[in-house]
């Protein structure tokens, strides 16, 4: 295992973002094409899957800082610990998605459960690369 590197990291950081975004951009796309949401479905606004994606993405950044710099003798450790974290917060996420049939909020009128499916694959769209360039190193 390489030694942290704040460059690497950054670099790795700059790639999960370009590759989730333009993977969740793909995904709101087609589940606009294939459902026909109201306009003012909030989870299916553009501006609304880039920043959020973005958010998630940083927070997941300072996770691993925080159990790289917690576990600075084993990095193996902050490594898996990490990856358990973020499988926990993956499935924790699904709530809102799950969530959507009780909402009474306004902007979330016109789901299906084909969307509720698509707001559920973006999360893991944003996981998977996470989880593979903190870890690839890991071997």
């Amino acid at each position: 295992m390489q030694p942290f590197s704040w460059k690497h990291f950054f670099t790795n950081t700059v790639i999960i973002i370009a590759i989730a975004e333009v993977a969740n951009i793909a995904l709101t796309a087609l589940g606009k094409a294939l459902s026909n949401p109201p306009e003012t479905f909030g989870p299916y606004l553009y501006s609304s899957v880039i920043v959020l994606t973005a958010v998630g993405i940083i927070a997941a950044a300072i996770g691993y800082v925080v159990a790289r710099y917690y576990y600075k003798s084993d990095a193996a450790k902050a490594d898996r610990w990490f990856f358990i974290a973020g499988v926990v917060l993956l499935v924790v996420s699904f709530y809102p998605d799950i969530a959507l049939p009780w909402s009474s909020d306004p902007d979330q009128v016109g789901w299906t459960y084909g969307i509720m499916a698509n707001l559920m694959l973006m999360h893991v769209v944003v996981f998977i690369p996470i989880a593979y360039f903190y870890h690839r190193d890991r071997v």
